[in-house]
């Protein structure tokens, strides 16, 4: 384990008050999004019962979500990330999710209230989707080989078996509670129109005088939701520890426990809770399941056990329990297993003599000592293969690896805790104390939290090699495809990557996804580009082909968004569309955009003038990259005559290069129905640019490693014939993940709120030579509109940087269509915030 990045809070010069008892939480989501709580306001310092929220990218940007009137006793996402669940002491329930898809601003959307009761346990339910990764078949190149979807179903069903969203709440004194939320998204009442007087007539009606303008939009109040509960045992206990798995079969497997048991009667107990549905109402069900005594395994041997935290191994379909104790000689780990166990039977009763009577029981397997006591545990949450891993957080700020099963120790490392001290004034010695903490999905980071409500994220490079897997960049490129499949997010993965093994990485995993079937392509076509656009945006060198790709993916949705736009003129044929007559006719080597015109049918590719009037800074972008492309063309080309071979360059992708021929047939015909929506030029007179563009393009499309010298030729002349704009691209991103990471010294140390220097990275984003034009202007990354140099309000993205702007200018339901297409995240697979410059 290496300490990645700690992030503090400025040292506040008044002393604060004592929260060496306080409760924090931390939990990461699975699209590592980190949410927490704090004592204190990190902004100004005052003392409450605050949750925040940022990303692992940009842990300095910090985004409040709500200060609770009571103390926060548990923090919980749902699977898909969507929704945090803030529960308190008080028994109150609020679900929070992102406004307006905006990372910084928050709602609070739903609420349950349970009153006078402590949550101590919160899970959502279960949707029923698990995809397994095969590990018998980890060599396999098919996707559907390696991985496999597991039957498991959801843990409310609706009629015809679809899932329920909700969540399930256990409280300190015994209770379950069960609550579903409603399928539809709440929203905000719509404005109630002005009434109008009635009419004069003409004559005598004086001149109207201005409507008043639209009355601001009603705040979102939540909606209360509707509870269900029932006792957990035969008889409610008080509990101070309990743990939630998610059966196959749709069950919750409980654990819970009260370590204000004397430590003879110290008992575990389980329980198994059906949560039905029925006439638009939930019913809970719940049985109990073997316990046992703690004083049965390693607690027979210490006089003074506490109890301090239960932890089932997977979060999923389980029958293995973690059990972490603390006593006055140390910390103690210990694993207990569900066994089937097997008791003789007296010979009375025995109906044959080789009859037994067989039980499940739980039994000890292995425990883990420490001198020092423990503060908080948790486990891997995905079971990739056969193995896991727990991790631990100790009170002498020592954080250990255990292996799932033998918990022998895998990794270790030590939480240094460091201040930033100002020198003009008097500061305040503040104590420290690790808290909680969480495991990112992938497992390859861990997120600590402390409490003063300072972060510290370790990364794990070699744990897989250390528990018995191979850390090799098959394996890696074993879970980026898991990601592909699954939809996880994999930025953990990214910030343990050896930036050394990038291109290898990149390399097998293309090899894998190309021998793919054509259907299987095509469904991950998308996550596929943007993986390989991320992984080489962290190599110093694959900045250039970064650019490529993300150009390759804008191209591919244009080309998608245009397609769409055309409708045959025959409805009785069902062949074949526009598109698939247009990728058909480009298959031969025309060379004249012209000549191609003739074998297609006008008909089928007429669009409404308005239409093609709103996608015009579309075209120009089209025509902007392939400008580009055959400008940048002799470049590539060594000293030697041969072409260079530096990994991925969009000028050698044929299916690149004829996506742009057909966009540019497409814009052709266009151009005929709409001269205005035609891309603009600063060209030399006499010279149809759009012509020139698809010929040059179609002697490289057939023939893309080797150009021939007059193609190269043409392509030098073309700076001297027409203005090569510069296609834009985010010179100037601060965050984690950055190419500047591997010649830091780490861990790197960073403070809330303040944007760290050592992180930021400007790209080689020169203009091109021979009379090109760039411009230092904001250009919005959805419309490839210019912004200005300092827009007021923006939407930024948390991990590359894109920028777009905040109100939607569309009036074309085309317009809008691709707008709304990136309106809940960037094309990296980030997401948006809200960046103000006023």
């Amino acid at each position: 384990l290496d300490l990645l990045f700690s992030t503090h809070k400025k040292v506040p010069t008044v002393p604060p008050i004592d929260t060496s008892n306080s409760r924090n939480f931390v939990t990461v989501s699975s699209c590592n999004i980190i949410a927490f709580t704090s004592n204190f306001d990190l902004t100004t310092g005052a003392y409450g019962y605050h949750c925040y929220i940022c990303d692992i990218n940009t842990p300095w940007n910090i985004y409040k979500v709500t200060s609770n009137k009571y103390p926060i006793s548990i923090l919980a996402w749902d699977f898909l990330g969507k929704h945090l669940l803030v529960g308190d002491t008080f028994g109150s329930i609020c679900i929070w999710m992102q406004k307006d898809n905006f990372l910084s601003e928050w709602t609070h959307v739903y609420t349950a209230n349970f009153p006078g009761e402590c949550i101590i346990k919160a899970v959502f339910f279960h949707n029923g989707r698990k995809i397994s990764f095969n590990s018998d078949k980890k060599e396999a190149s098919s996707y559907s080989d390696k991985f496999q979807k597991v039957k498991f179903f959801p843990s409310v069903r609706q009629f015809g078996g679809v899932p329920t969203e909700g969540f399930l709440v256990i409280t300190a004194s015994g209770l379950i509670g069960a609550v579903a939320i409603p399928p539809e998204q709440p929203t905000a009442p719509p404005p109630v129109a002005p009434v109008n007087p009635p009419a004069q007539p003409a004559t005598t009606q004086p001149q109207a005088p201005p409507l008043p303008p639209p009355p601001p939009p009603a705040p979102l109040t939540p909606h209360i939701l509707a509870t269900v509960t029932e006792s957990l045992g035969l008889t409610r206990n008080f509990y101070t520890t309990a743990d939630v798995c998610y059966g196959k079969n749709g069950q919750f497997l409980i654990a819970a426990s009260n370590n204000e048991c004397q430590n003879q009667t110290l008992i575990v107990q389980c329980f198994r809770v059906v949560v039905t549905k029925s006439d638009e109402k939930l019913s809970i069900t719940s049985h109990s399941l073997p316990s046992f005594f703690l004083n049965e395994g390693i607690g027979r041997d210490l006089p003074d056990l506490d109890l301090l935290k239960l932890k089932w191994t997977f979060q999923e379909d389980t029958d293995t329990l973690i059990v972490a104790l603390n006593s006055s000689i140390g910390g103690f780990i210990e694993v207990w297993a569900l066994v089937e166990k097997s008791t003789p039977i007296h010979k009375l009763f025995q109906a044959n003599k080789s009859e037994v009577f067989k039980a499940f029981v739980w039994t000890p397997q292995s425990h883990f000592r420490y001198s020092s006591k423990i503060l908080n545990i948790c486990t891997s949450k995905l079971q990739l293969g056969s193995s896991g891993y727990i991790s631990v957080v100790m009170a002498d700020n020592s954080v250990f690896c255990l292996h799932r099963d033998t918990l022998n120790k895998a990794a270790a490392a030590s939480l240094t805790v460091t201040h930033r001290m100002d020198e003009n004034s008097k500061q305040v010695k503040l104590s420290s104390t690790p808290r909680d903490i969480d495991a990112s999905w992938m497992g390859h980071l861990l997120v600590c939290l402390d409490n003063l409500g300072q972060l510290f994220v370790f990364k794990s490079n070699n744990l897989p090699e250390q528990l018995g897997m191979p850390s090799t960049i098959q394996h890696t490129v074993s879970l980026l495809e898991y990601c592909i499949v699954a939809g996880y997010d994999y930025l953990d993965i990214l910030l343990a990557i050896r930036s050394s093994t990038i291109d290898n990485i990149v390399e097998r995993l293309s090899e894998n996804f190309n021998r793919q079937v054509n259907p299987i392509q095509q469904f991950y076509y998308v996550n596929f580009l943007t993986m390989k656009t991320n992984l080489y945006r962290l190599s110093p060198s694959g900045q250039s082909k970064s650019q490529d790709l993300a150009c390759l993916l804008m191209l591919h949705s244009i080309l998608i968004a245009f397609k769409s736009l055309l409708r045959p003129s025959d409805l009785t044929c069902h062949d074949k569309g526009p598109a698939e007559y247009l990728a058909m006719g480009l298959s031969e080597s025309n060379t004249d955009v012209d000549k191609v015109l003739l074998n297609l049918e006008a008909k089928d590719f007429t669009v409404e003038p308005s239409t093609l009037q709103s996608l015009q800074q579309l075209i120009q972008w089209v025509s902007d990259l392939a400008l580009n492309i055959l400008a940048r063309l002799p470049e590539t080309r060594t000293s030697g005559g041969n072409m260079k071979n530096t990994g991925y360059e969009i000028s050698h992708d044929v299916v690149a290069l004829n996506s742009i021929r057909e966009l540019l047939v497409m814009i052709r015909i266009w151009g005929l129905l709409k001269e205005q929506c035609l891309p603009i030029f600063a060209r030399a007179d006499n010279l149809d640019i759009l012509s020139t563009l698809f010929r040059l393009l179609t002697r490289l499309a057939f023939n893309p490693n080797e150009p021939d010298d007059m193609l190269l030729d043409e392509c030098c002349l073309l700076p001297s014939q027409v203005m090569i704009p510069q296609m834009p691209f985010v010179s100037m991103r601060v965050c984690v993940a950055s190419p500047l990471l591997v010649n830091l010294n780490l861990p790197l140390y960073f403070e809330y709120n303040v944007e760290p220097e050592c992180l930021k990275f400007s790209a080689d984003n020169a203009p091109m030579e021979n009379g090109g034009l760039s411009s230092d202007s904001v250009v919005d990354s959805v419309r490839h509109l210019q912004l200005g140099k300092m827009p007021p309000v923006l939407r930024k993205c948390c991990r590359c940087g894109a920028a777009t702007a905040m109100n939607s200018v569309a009036r074309t339901a085309a317009m809008k269509a691709w707008e709304q297409r990136w309106s809940s995240g960037c094309r990296c697979g980030g997401f948006w915030r809200l960046q103000s410059y006023v």
